[in-house]
């Protein structure tokens, strides 16, 4: 990466993308590049963020443009674009690259990138997130403990009170009467996300809550990962009433109506409105397996405030351990990247608010 230090944010005047320009941008001064399609939004917030923060048009895709990547050792993509074209010319041309993306078509296309980023010397780390992301390192670091793990259950408590984006919104709603595969044990095993739960006791809450499955791609990397036999994420809002009103939607079968552009607009403007409960967010794994010759659980746990802002404080981590030489070479999800227990503890270091909870019984 001699010769280029420019890091160059997509979508960097997004939810998620702001607040990562605003967490490398005193770190990093004079090399964070704002990118965006609307020129005008990126000038504004390189403007207010300081420290040297540039600014970019750039659109996707690319439709046989050169990519802007003079200069730029890193990419960091805060979208879902609709092709990898940009992702293949940073891994031809040496230059790593972060996804945040959740969407499992892209992981398994990025995944596909190896021999490309293998040739060139570039890093491309995927799952940089809550889930994937956050969960894929507490099951890393669940895993390590155990001699045998027979199931994992992967937990996510969203914030109803959070400011969720409009890409994440969708992304909910069309997943939210989907059929999807996991692995159950040691088979795929067809599922519908909202029709199964499980029960969970979040540390710090006086109260269990149930959460119910979702499709989430961390559980199939995890499963694949670690070779574990039965591996599910399960998804609650801290509102029950929200809980609710969502399993109600998938239940009548909202996701067909949400076809119709119009009523999915709407939908999506009161969701995107809707403050019920408040913006934290809380991830756990229960780890089920053998510990010392007996039948062992054991739960980890991660708490912050605004989903955005924990995908951002994870990516922004992951670039420092790029930018600081940590450049292995291929196509790796986040707990393969790096050290799952020390990049936990460094973010729950990295500001007030954030809790760690490592192997309670």
């Amino acid at each position: 990466m001699s010769g280029r230090s420019a890091i160059l944010i997509v979508g960097g005047y997004g939810q998620v993308g702001r607040e990562v320009a605003r967490l490398l941008a005193p770190r990093f001064p004079g090399a964070v590049i704002i990118a965006g399609r609307d020129r005008a939004k990126a000038e504004a917030l390189a403007t207010r963020l300081g420290h040297g923060t540039r600014a970019m048009g750039l659109s996707l895709p690319l439709r046989g443009e050169p990519p802007p990547l003079k200069g730029v050792g890193l990419v960091v993509m805060c979208l879902d674009p609709e092709t990898l074209d940009l992702a293949e010319c940073c891994l031809a041309a040496g230059v790593d690259y972060i996804d945040v993306t959740a969407k499992q078509e892209s992981l398994d296309a990025l995944e596909r990138l190896e021999p490309l980023a293998r040739r060139s010397g570039a890093t491309a780390v995927l799952g940089v997130g809550v889930a994937p992301g956050l969960t894929n390192l507490l099951a890393a670091r669940a895993h390590a403990g155990f001699e045998h793990v027979e199931r994992m259950d992967l937990f996510l408590m969203l914030g109803g009170g959070d400011a969720h984006g409009a890409a994440a919104i969708g992304w909910t709603l069309d997943n939210l009467d989907r059929v999807f595969t996991v692995q159950q044990d040691g088979r795929p095993h067809e599922v519908r996300s909202f029709r199964e739960h499980e029960v969970v006791r979040f540390p710090g809450l006086p109260r269990t809550r149930k959460a119910w499955r979702f499709n989430f791609p961390d559980q199939r990397m995890v499963a694949r990962a670690f070779s574990i036999p039965s591996v599910s994420t399960w998804l609650c809002f801290d509102s029950a009433l929200l809980t609710a009103g969502m399993r109600l939607a998938a239940r009548v079968g909202l996701s067909w109506l949400l076809r119709v552009p119009a009523l999915r607009r709407g939908v999506m403007r009161v969701l995107g409105a809707c403050r019920l409960g408040s913006d934290v967010c809380r991830v756990l794994v229960r780890a089920e397996g053998r510990l010392g010759g007996h039948p062992a659980t054991r739960e980890f746990a991660f708490e912050g405030r605004r989903e955005a802002e924990l995908t951002a404080l994870v990516a922004a981590e992951a670039a420092r351990w790029l930018l600081a030489g940590h450049r292995p070479g291929g196509v790796l999800a986040l707990e393969r990247f790096v050290t799952p227990g020390p990049f936990l503890r460094r973010l729950e270091e990295s500001r007030p608010g954030l809790q760690l909870w490592m192997g309670s019984v």
